[in-house]
């Protein structure tokens, strides 16, 4: 039986920092402006889940 591994996410702009640190968080950081072209704007939310062993991103409906 599979797992359901889905992930509601918040789709945010980031700024890299002068000081950059290793930290642990329950974000997904994706580097590009590919995402914002593939029609996921700031404030949106995405749903992130693996099916098959690849990464699908879609957007998430509005609640």
């Amino acid at each position: 039986m599979a797992q359901h591994t889905a992930r509601r996410l918040k789709v945010a702009q980031h700024f890299r920092s002068l000081h950059p640190r290793l930290s642990t968080t329950s974000k997904l950081t994706l580097a590009g402006d590919w995402l914002a072209a593939a029609g996921f704007l700031p404030g949106a939310f995405a749903v992130v889940e693996v099916q098959a062993g690849r990464l699908i991103i879609t957007t998430a409906p509005v609640h």
